[in-house]
């Protein structure tokens, strides 16, 4: 027996509406997602918004005269929350990758970029709690000058001030930003993203590899050194995941939440592999799939992940 994995809507809902917007993060609460995840970049005057490459990208992004943005276009970390502000992230570009990705998604228009204090307070008003997976995102090889410290403190100020400490997850790649967390919020829960390097070859687990701060998966299984290192959540990608890891990281306490699953049929599959959180673009569709399962977690059957 398990209990049925809990939902998190990926960048809000990019099957229905532009990513990262308030507009859909306030759709994924309203169709029931018991979580949301998002993704934080720094402003050049230190503001975290919520946005996913460092640059904008012309796929995603209009400007003050409704024109496309080349296909990249200005750094984040180069503009001012006030210039950020002049960008409208509301659609996509037609015939672009993101909009082959998400043929259904609503067009919205004067849609700007949110910050994270904004974010919060929607969820604070939020007539229900969910859960919250912040992404901080930051490269250990980038020459950007960012400190680790510094980062998750403005983050952990922000979620404090807004009283979301319990419900909330510091969510990386870049295990230094956890590091730190740990040093100096050890009242945050923390979430360890992973991708292997021997599925991807951007993947960021493997001996030597700059993101996991000096963790080694040569020295012993991932599940066990996160574990040793205090983390709430271990989210791999979830093609990364089989039986083996999935049952030894559960038995160290860790909640395994598998990145990021969609269409229905891996969905479907995903909802039976005993996981404790999954992590969609398309919460509806999950929770609909879900919801078809029962309303009892008693009956559900377990399917084995394939061993690697």
């Amino acid at each position: 027996m398990t209990s049925l994995p809990k939902i998190f809507a990926h960048r809000g809902a990019p099957a229905a509406l532009p990513e990262n917007t308030l507009e859909g993060f306030q759709y994924a609460i309203d169709v029931g997602a018991d979580g949301l995840e998002l993704d934080l970049l720094l402003t050049r005057d230190g503001v975290p918004v919520i946005t996913h490459n460092p640059n904008l990208s012309g796929d995603t992004t209009r400007g003050a005269a409704g024109n496309w943005l080349p296909d990249q276009g200005p750094a984040i970390n180069e503009l001012t929350l006030e210039e950020l502000r002049t960008f409208d992230v509301g659609g996509h570009r037609p015939g672009g990758d993101d909009a082959r990705k998400n043929p259904h998604q609503k067009q919205l228009h004067h849609c700007r970029i949110p910050t994270l204090d904004e974010f919060l307070t929607l969820v604070k008003n939020s007539p229900r709690k969910v859960e919250l997976l912040i992404e901080l995102k930051h490269s250990p090889t980038a020459d950007d000058h960012i400190n680790p410290d510094d980062y998750v403190k403005v983050v952990a100020d922000s979620i404090e001030h807004h009283g979301l400490v319990e419900q909330s997850y510091i969510h990386a790649f870049n295990w230094q930003i956890l590091s730190a967390a740990a040093r100096n919020h050890p009242q945050l829960h923390r979430s360890y993203l992973s991708a292997l390097r021997s599925n991807d070859p951007d993947g960021t687990v493997f001996s030597g590899s700059p993101w996991m701060d000096g963790l080694d998966p040569d020295f012993a299984p991932l599940p066990e050194l996160l574990a040793q290192s205090g983390a709430s959540v271990w989210c791999p990608y979830f093609l990364d995941l089989d039986r083996e890891n999935l049952t030894l990281a559960q038995e160290q306490g860790l909640q395994v939440m598998t990145w990021t699953v969609n269409g229905e049929e891996d969905l479907r599959q995903e909802l039976q592999t005993g996981v404790d959180g999954i992590i969609t673009d398309d919460p509806k569709l999950a929770l609909s799939l879900r919801a078809e399962m029962g309303p009892s977690n008693s009956n559900v059957h377990v399917l084995e992940v394939p061993s690697k």
